[in-house]
């Protein structure tokens, strides 16, 4: 026997016509309510084709709302308003269902079932205020349209801490939304976490030094940088080295200080390396700014003094003449650019007087070199044979400025007008040295000889002045 299709057979069929007429008699008894939910809220009670909000299969719930709702729809478009902070906007009916009576309240029940969490500020720290007091919807937001009151954030904010609010609208402004989510986003801000880290002066300077107020908020909402990172683009090239270098400032400077700055890795001080300052020649005679080029043509390491000649020539060439007659082209070996040659008196080095006060610069400089100049006699003058190595180097223990001879011997027991025609030459008796003398040059040894023979007087070799000190024949009687 062929078996009977399931829906086709006697029994289906009952089914379904029971089926039928069970719909039938609950949609006469309900007024239709099995397609109807129920009435719409008053907002929507002047709505009479369901096709205005139902159109399955063709267009969805939201655009349909839209359509009536314009002003939700600009705030989707603009992303701005409450709506555009939602993260699914078109969900209309999830926070505003319908069909549950004339008295329903569609705003009331989207606000008692809202989920803050749904928008970009969480209330995880902002469910009470500083007193612990439970913070109302209105103490945050415009009553009408639920924009947040930025202005109700900072009275809030301020009357806890005045002092750190004032600074914080200073350097952040007013827009807290672009930095804050309610969860304490910025609270453990580490500026070393970017692409610059705060380290010497940087780290005590006011975020305002660096940032413009829109620049820097647009930075930690992450919509760029904030700021640029290049020493360049915040500190102006000093003119003393424009064009000189590359932009790289770090390769010399670093955050510790613009000075001293770096050269190959070593702190590098003009007149700790050179010897010579820039205190004096940062500008030209007629003020122009004097840069690295203007002393170092050729390259900063090579240095020609020519240059100051060339410099100094043009602002007085008849005194340049005289002093490069004078002194030579050597001008660092006097200059170091403090002025430290200026007035210069010589007595402070080597006091002229006497004879040396009319000696040419020449002859004791020779070849203009000025410094290390020997200050010291035995430096200038040669030590005389006739004492050499035996009074010392003190010259002036017995010679003047005012001439070598006569010296000033203050020991000298035997007098210098020895017979009678004036002070006589130290050679004249000390033929040798000025320890040993000989009376030989004036008295024949062999008449003194004789003499002193006739006296039983017999060893007087060298021994002259123990019998006459002060030269008179007749002394060695007493």
């Amino acid at each position: 026997m062929q078996r009977q299709h399931p829906l086709l057979s006697a029994t289906g069929l009952a089914m379904t016509l029971l089926v039928l007429v069970v719909l039938a008699l609950v949609y006469w008894r309900t007024g239709g309510q099995m397609f109807n939910p129920g009435p719409l809220a008053s907002a929507h009670a002047d709505i009479e084709d369901c096709a205005a909000c139902h159109q399955p299969f063709q267009r969805t719930q939201a655009e349909l709302c839209m359509e009536c709702h314009t002003e939700i729809e600009t705030e989707l478009v603009d992303e701005e308003g409450p709506h555009a902070r939602l993260r699914a906007p078109d969900q209309c009916r999830e926070c505003h269902p319908d069909h549950r009576g004339t008295d329903f309240d569609l705003r009331a029940e989207a606000l008692a079932n809202f989920d803050h969490d749904l928008t970009f500020f969480s209330l995880a720290h902002h469910a009470a205020d500083y007193e612990g007091a439970p913070i109302e919807c209105a103490g945050c937001h415009v009553e009408d349209d639920f924009e947040p009151d930025l202005q109700a954030c900072a009275s809030c904010h301020t009357e806890h801490d005045p002092v750190f609010m004032a600074a914080h609208e200073e350097n952040f402004a007013p827009d807290c939304l672009a930095c804050h989510d309610g969860v304490d986003a910025m609270a453990d801000f580490n500026h070393a976490a970017t692409l610059f880290p705060l380290t010497g002066i940087h780290a005590e300077t006011d975020c305002l030094g660096c940032h413009t107020t829109d620049t820097l908020v647009a930075g930690i909402a992450g919509e760029g940088s904030g700021a640029p990172v290049q020493c360049a683009a915040c500190h102006e090239e000093p003119a003393v080295h424009a064009g000189l270098f590359q932009s790289t400032c770090e390769d010399c400077h670093d955050p510790d200080g613009w000075s001293p700055a770096l050269l190959n890795g070593t702190s590098f001080d003009h007149f700790e390396a050179t010897g010579f300052s820039l205190v004096k020649h940062e500008t030209d005679f007629d003020g122009s700014l004097l840069d690295c080029r203007s002393c170092h043509v050729t390259g900063l390491a090579d240095f020609e003094q020519t240059v100051c000649e060339q410099c100094h020539v043009g602002s007085d060439p008849v005194f340049m003449a005289a002093h490069i007659a004078d002194f030579s082209l050597n001008c660092l070996d006097c200059h170091d650019g403090l002025d430290s040659m200026e007035n210069f008196d010589h007595s402070t080095v080597f006091v002229l007087d006497g004879a040396h006060a009319a000696v040419e610069c020449a002859a004791c400089h020779a070849d203009h070199q000025f410094a290390g100049t020997p200050a010291t006699c035995a430096g200038c003058h040669a030590e005389p044979a006739i004492h050499a190595g035996v009074f010392g180097l003190e010259c002036q223990n017995c010679h003047t400025t005012a001439a070598w001879q006569p010296a000033g011997m203050t020991n000298h027991t035997f007098p210098l007008d020895h017979g009678g025609e004036g002070d006589i030459p130290c050679e004249t008796c000390h033929t040798v040295n000025l320890i040993q003398y000989t009376c030989d040059q004036c008295h024949a040894p062999a008449e003194m000889v004789e003499e002193h023979s006739d006296e039983d007087i017999f060893d007087i070799a060298g021994r002259c002045v123990d019998c006459h000190p002060t030269g008179r024949e007749d002394e060695a009687e007493d």
